[in-house]
Parts: structure tokens; sequence; C-alpha cells
């Protein structure tokens, strides 16, 4: 919505670069069988998803509707009590507070922008993870590909989760108390 704040070819160029250039050093350093390599590489689509995300977050905006039957389905995978453990620990309070800082839009829109961020980011980083899953069954890597998928699977789909489970409680809220108005 703030073309100022988008992001520019250079950093969607050094987001590229930081992804490909982890997945392939850690590829040969680290071997795509070992469990450092899913998190290294997992570490390196995360820094490149925030690099890149911020460009296409105005880009096909109906995908950040969220559907009626989707909170349940999440909460049926665990994507609440993921949440609720982050909250525990003291994560979302801190990822609160960055969003409200970086954001110049306040309250409710403000928050609702973050959290299209982070899903874009997020769904960036599980697009990377997928292509490298691929290419480790191609080359004969079941146990590395079974990694790179669980580790992107708790890194990247549970945030997306928890992200379109926040959006639907804050854009859901309004309808229900203008229902009990009536």
């Amino acid at each position: 919505m703030n073309p100022e704040r988008s992001t520019s070819p250079p950093s969607v160029v050094a987001g590229l670069l930081i992804g490909v250039v982890l997945a392939v050093a850690g590829w040969f350093a680290i071997g795509p069988d070992h469990v450092v390599y899913a998190v290294v590489v997992q570490g390196g689509f995360f820094f490149m998803a925030l690099l890149i995300g911020p460009s296409l977050v105005d880009s096909a905006r109906s995908r950040y509707r969220v559907r009626s039957f989707e909170p349940r389905t999440y909460a049926l995978l665990g994507a609440e009590a993921v949440r609720r453990a982050l909250d525990l620990v003291g994560w979302n309070r801190v990822i609160k507070n960055l969003r409200q800082a970086e954001n110049e839009e306040p309250g409710t829109s403000g928050f609702l922008r973050g959290t299209e961020q982070s899903e874009t980011g997020h769904f960036l980083g599980f697009t990377a993870t997928g292509l490298l899953v691929l290419i480790a069954v191609v080359t004969s890597h079941p146990v590395g590909a079974r990694q790179i998928l669980l580790v992107g699977v708790l890194l990247h789909i549970y945030p997306i989760m928890i992200q379109r489970l926040v959006r639907f409680r804050l854009t859901r809220r309004p309808a229900r108390s203008n229902r009990t108005e009536r």
C-alpha cells in the first residue's frame, strides 16, 4: 500500500543470494542428510523471505481472506497450541512490539498488515523449502528431504496458520459486535 516502503531490487537480489548461497554451500559443506543442514537452510530461507516478502505483500490480496473453516482446521493441526506456547515464552510480545515499531499504520490495520507481511514471508520460505525438498528427492537424499520438510513445516507452515488465525479473529470481531447490537 505504501510504495516507498516496498522492497528495492537490491534487497530482492540480496534475499535470493542469501537463500541460494546458504542452500548450496550447506549442501556441500554439511551435507543434505544432516539435520543441521535443514536448520541452516531454513535460517537462510527465513532471511531471504524477510528481504523479498515486502515486495510481494500487495500482490494477489485475495489470498489473505481467511475462510470460515480454516480456524477449526488449524486448531486441529495444533496451531493454537503453538501460538499459546509462543505467548508463554514471550515470542508473540516481541513480534507485536516489532510490528508496532515498524508499521506506520496505527492499531488494528497496522497489526493486520504485519500478519500479511509475515504470512507472505513464510509462504516464500516454504516455497523455497518445497523446491529444495524436490531437489533432495531427485538426487536420492530421502532422509534429507524429510528433515528439510519437517523443519520447514515447523518454521513456515505453523506461523502461516497462526497469522491466519489471528487475522480471522481480528476481522471477525466487529461483525460479531454488530450482530449483538441489533
